[in-house]
């Protein structure tokens, strides 16, 4: 079985997990994924003030781990030149998806026809588009997700849940996204979701990923740790043991999550 790690972050110093910034150093990763069994890890970059040359970084060291490293690129989505960074990102930093985190809280530009060439851009070098969509937002993902169908959309976090009460109304706001083949969800930042984060346990968010599972199939999750921020909480091991030991999935179901559905979605 691959078991490939969706969302990792790599960095010689990340501020924000000081006094510790070393912890997301490469070798440091590298070893523990050795540790865990994880094959491959893909990375996203973290583009800011205390790392504004992480794109560059993660594609040097992509390059010299290609077996076990591959990258995303970082883009600001919202700038002028966002189709031409997307449409130049294989080339220039050998990525296999772009990644974007909103600067604002309404993202309702993506659907405006002036924005229309950066999901051209995503649909001719078939990059994933990688997205931290908040709960405000899962209308608008879903109507942009539908009206490109050629584009691979990859949400973090369980989809960042904006409740885990069934009687919110924006319990499972993204479950419209279903019916879209090209929508897929990252099991990753179980920490977030849980009511306990040091717990692999973590029932509350194991419940949400098994609804998760119903609606979209198996075969549209893939597991994440979200290393290092997971490191405040949980060993990196067991942010793989929440999916391998206490998720109660069935081994066809694992063996998609932990692996087969990156590798086929990213081809790695």
């Amino acid at each position: 079985m691959r078991i490939i790690d969706s969302h990792v972050h790599v960095l010689n110093n990340y501020a924000p997990m000081e006094p510790f910034g070393d912890i997301g150093r490469v070798d440091r990763l590298l070893h523990l994924m050795d540790g865990a069994g994880v094959e491959m890890a893909i990375i996203l970059p973290v583009v800011a003030k205390f790392s504004p040359d992480n794109n560059t970084e993660c594609a040097q060291w992509a390059r010299q781990h290609p077996d076990r490293l591959a990258t995303m690129t970082d883009i600001q989505l919202h700038e002028p030149n966002a189709a031409e960074l997307v449409i130049n990102a294989k080339e220039t930093y050998q990525s296999i998806g772009i990644s974007y985190y909103p600067n604002s809280q309404d993202i309702s530009w993506v659907l405006k026809e002036e924005h229309k060439p950066i999901w051209d851009a995503f649909s001719k070098t078939q990059l994933v588009c990688n997205l931290q969509v908040t709960p405000a937002n899962h209308a608008i993902f879903v109507t942009l997700a539908e009206q490109n169908p050629a584009v691979n959309f990859l949400c973090n976090h369980l989809g960042l849940p904006g409740a885990f009460n069934t009687d919110n109304p924006n319990y499972n706001s993204l479950s419209p996204a279903q019916r879209l083949d090209n929508v897929y969800i990252k099991a990753s930042a179980f920490y977030a979701a849980a009511k306990e984060p040091w717990d692999p346990k973590c029932p509350q968010a194991l419940r949400y990923l098994s609804e998760l599972i119903q609606l979209f199939g198996a075969n549209r999750i893939l597991w994440g740790s979200d290393w290092p921020p997971t490191g405040n909480h949980l060993t990196y091991k067991q942010s793989l043991e929440i999916i391998r030991v206490f998720s109660g999935l069935r081994e066809n179901q694992r063996n998609l999550v932990l692996g087969e559905n990156a590798a086929n979605l990213f081809g790695i």
